[in-house]
């Protein structure tokens, strides 16, 4: 299935990220956005093919020295195999001799500069130049997500179970040890402990020692779940866990004196801010209660909805949120989809040492119209925002904010959030309207935390809230929401806010605002 697929895709990216983080060098600062799209990964997939031809290819080098070494060290062996059990009546014989003392003098020297002779260099030199990834971090990070967003636990994803579905991709002890490490670097050593302890059940399940030649070890596991517990104050814990391990034994009092003397400093967890509840609203097991609310076709407000009434269905009538369905086609999809991808960048927020990408929204986005697209896909942004007038009853002109194409890739999020400036400008944010232009086999959905409501993407889908409220044009901050993490797939939407003072004439304030005061 595809959603299987693409998650299979994902661990092999995980699996890999964890080899290239052990070997990279310093001096390469090349960074691959390894996560924002299918061509990236495949790409990164790609190379990882080479790299593989290449070390078998390096194999056959060796072995192809190791079959010449072999058959010099059968010829050099006859004269042992011809003097075994009668070596003085063999040394008696002159020719003997001179054969044993030339082939000490010559032959050695020869199967000397023979071993000394280098071998794959041409493949070394290969994998030296391969891309380095600069932000590995970051898979781990969307994993990290992904797992804090949906409550999910270290043993149910190694075993390839993410939020109810089955899927038959695994994680490695490899993988479990670095989800490990980055939860315990984020100060969350309890969480930190359960990913180790999985990563040390799979290493015992295993009866290889590829992993070892990769860099870990059961001790090397135990030592970091000992820092855990000391960093935890459980001091007896950690003092179990070292003595426990026959390398690590021996030296447990001094291990246990270097971490406490030792421990690492207290960090603030800033790479998602999605609470437990979150996870109940955007998880697999969250079924939203039925409503007595009517679904309806929108046929007032403009002579085009006589013609072409929209579907809606009002989702909470306090504060107003409206759902709209089919108000895209499927072939004005695909214009934007086909256009679009080139032009999308990551999200970015403004801090004091300049623009940087966000954790809080990680998306990819690009603003319509846009001067670099087709005369179509601009005709295409003009009649969405018509019909966003007529779905809405704003005003929508020349002056409101330019629509949003969005992209939010695995992983991808936007934090809990409330779309009005609050204060920072001189003109708000009305209402925003938001359009989903395709299915996400999982996760994604649009959630309004304090109504309890979270809205699926579904193709041609559309969401209306206001950031005011329409009598007061007061802030409405019960609409607060979130983008829930992707878990599977990708998820593309377009948005708009519509502007206040565009709705001075058909939406005057009726009573004053208690909340903001007008300059």
């Amino acid at each position: 299935m595809l959603h299987y697929g693409l998650l299979r895709s994902l661990v092999y990216i995980l699996s890999l990220s964890v080899v290239l983080v052990a070997c990279q060098n310093n001096n390469n600062n090349e960074s691959t956005d390894n996560l924002s799209s299918v061509s990236n990964r495949l790409r990164l997939m790609k190379q990882n093919g080479k790299l593989l031809m290449n070390l078998y290819e390096y194999i056959d080098e060796l072995q192809e020295k190791i079959e010449t070494l072999q058959r010099l060290a059968k010829h050099l062996h006859q004269p042992q195999l011809a003097a075994k059990g009668r070596e003085e009546e063999f040394l008696s014989n002159p020719m003997n001799i001179l054969s044993l003392i030339r082939q000490m003098h010559e032959d050695w020297i020869n199967v000397e500069k023979l071993m000394e002779q280098s071998v794959g260099q041409k493949q070394l030199n290969f994998i030296r130049k391969r891309p380095k990834l600069k932000n590995v971090k970051e898979t781990f990070i969307v994993m990290y997500r992904i797992a804090s967003s949906y409550e999910l636990n270290a043993t149910d994803i190694a075993k390839g179970l993410l939020d109810g579905m089955q899927t038959d991709a695994k994680l490695s002890p490899l993988e479990c040890y670095e989800m490990g490490f980055l939860y315990f670097n984020g100060s969350l050593y309890h969480t930190a402990i359960e990913w180790l302890e999985t990563a040390k059940e799979l290493m015992d399940k295993t009866q290889t020692d590829v992993y070892a030649l990769l860099g870990l070890t059961r001790s090397k596991i135990s030592h970091l779940i000992a820092r855990c517990y000391t960093a935890l104050n459980n001091l007896e814990l950690a003092r179990l866990v070292l003595q426990s391990e026959p390398d690590l034994n021996a030296k447990a009092k001094q291990l246990l004196e270097y971490f406490q003397a030792n421990k690492p400093q207290k960090v603030e967890n800033d790479l998602i801010d999605f609470f437990s509840a979150y996870a109940y609203f955007c998880g697999y097991s969250f079924k939203p209660k039925p409503t007595r609310l009517h679904c309806s076709y929108k046929t007032s407000g403009t002579p085009f909805l006589r013609l072409a009434p929209f579907q809606m269905e009002q989702i909470s009538m306090d504060p107003d949120i409206f759902v709209f369905h089919n108000v895209i086609s499927s072939a004005e999809i695909a214009i934007l989809d086909q256009e679009m991808e080139a032009f999308l960048v990551p999200a970015k927020v403004a801090t004091p040492e300049g623009e940087k990408v966000s954790s809080y929204r990680t998306v990819k986005s690009a603003r319509l119209p846009h001067v670099n697209v087709s005369r179509e896909v601009n005709l295409l942004a003009v009649r969405l925002h018509k019909r966003m007038s007529d779905l809405s009853d704003l005003n929508l002109d020349s002056y409101s904010d330019v629509m949003q194409v969005l992209k939010y890739d695995f992983g991808g999020h936007a934090s809990i959030h409330n779309d009005y400036f609050n204060k920072s400008s001189s003109e708000e944010r009305i209402a925003t309207i938001l359009f989903y232009l395709n299915d996400v086999p999982s996760g994604g959905g649009t959630l309004f935390f304090d109504l309890g409501l979270t809205v699926q993407p579904e193709p041609g889908k559309a969401v209306l809230w206001y950031n005011l409220n329409l009598e007061t044009f007061d802030y409405e901050e019960r609409n607060i929401h979130a983008s829930c993490p992707v878990k599977i797939g990708s998820k593309f939407a377009l948005t708009q806010w519509v502007l206040e003072h565009q709705q001075m004439f058909n939406r005057p304030c009726l009573r004053p605002p208690k909340w903001r005061q007008y300059k």
